[in-house]
């Protein structure tokens, strides 16, 4: 019944076939061999001629004739995008105009094959695939058209993680969905240790309070030493200028390292008394807990 109906149709918009074999435009001669097919029964045919026509020279007339081809070989979802494409067309086209109603019968019969899809919420843009193809974006411009069973959705957003769903389509039913969007998490944070050198390593070795102490003292006994060398040698008698000269210069160099190391040694040690005295309180404090 339903190709009967689709073949009335293809009939009546034969009607001007006629005027455009006389006029002899070779871009009709498609749709022409189309609908001679259509009237034989071999949809594929008229199909494959209705494609040719539409891409030698796009048209509403192609398209509503692939449309109805289409609704002949039960290809449903295709039907309905090609009709509905065609009578949600602004402009003005008087052949489009003039079998309207029947091109809005036909595809009212379609929609008693389909079920209907909606998604109520998700960010503009957002691409809506349904068993792997894309259908739409966000916010879709009308329900979709999908055959009755289960579909696969997947719906994709720019920073946004994919939802996934399926849905149960039902015959001459609409299914919402109202998807919740998550944002993506961000990386992962590396440990400073993890991310840190051998080198820091060793710097952060180098830095321990104890060794610092150790190079303080080494730096205290090293100064004291040319300090003393110093005082060595200017307490001799017989000291000339060049020896007078070492020794200040030997004297002074001791002396700064002697304080430098000797602040090293107290400052280090102060820090690491304060630290133990930390920990103390803390063992003390959970022991009273």
């Amino acid at each position: 019944m339903i190709r009967g109906a689709a073949l009335l149709i293809a009939f009546s918009l034969a009607l001007g076939q006629g005027q455009a074999q006389a006029e002899g435009d070779e871009s009709d001669a498609p749709i022409n061999q189309g609908l001679k097919a259509m009237r034989k029964g071999d949809y594929q045919a008229a199909l494959e001629a209705f494609q040719r026509a539409h891409q030698a020279r796009p048209s509403t007339r192609s398209r509503t004739e692939i449309g109805l081809a289409e609704q002949a070989l039960h290809r449903w979802v295709e039907a309905e995008t090609d009709l509905a494409g065609t009578l949600s067309e602004k402009a003005e086209d008087a052949w489009l105009e003039s079998h309207r109603s029947l091109l809005e019968k036909a595809l009212a019969d379609v929609h008693t094959h389909l079920g209907m899809l909606t998604v109520e919420t998700g960010p503009r843009g957002a691409q809506v695939k349904i068993n792997g193809e894309l259908r739409g974006l966000l916010p879709l411009s009308r329900p979709l058209f999908l055959l009755p069973g289960t579909v696969q959705i997947e719906i994709t957003a720019p920073e946004r993680r994919p939802w996934r769903s399926e849905a149960q389509i039902k015959l001459g039913e609409t299914t919402p969905l109202a998807p919740i969007f998550e944002p993506l998490e961000p990386p992962p944070v590396m440990p400073a240790a993890s991310v840190a050198g051998t080198g820091d390593a060793d710097h952060s070795r180098w830095t321990e309070p104890k060794i610092l102490r150790l190079v303080g003292w080494l730096a205290v006994a090293a100064g004291s030493a040319a300090a003393g060398t110093g005082a060595y040698l200017l307490s001799g008698s017989q000291a000339g200028s060049s020896r007078r000269l070492a020794g200040i210069e030997c004297l002074a160099l001791g002396g700064a390292v002697v304080l430098s190391g000797g602040m090293i040694a107290v400052v280090t040690a102060w820090r690491s008394t304060a630290s133990d005295h930390r920990t103390a309180a803390i063992f003390s404090l959970a022991g009273q807990l």
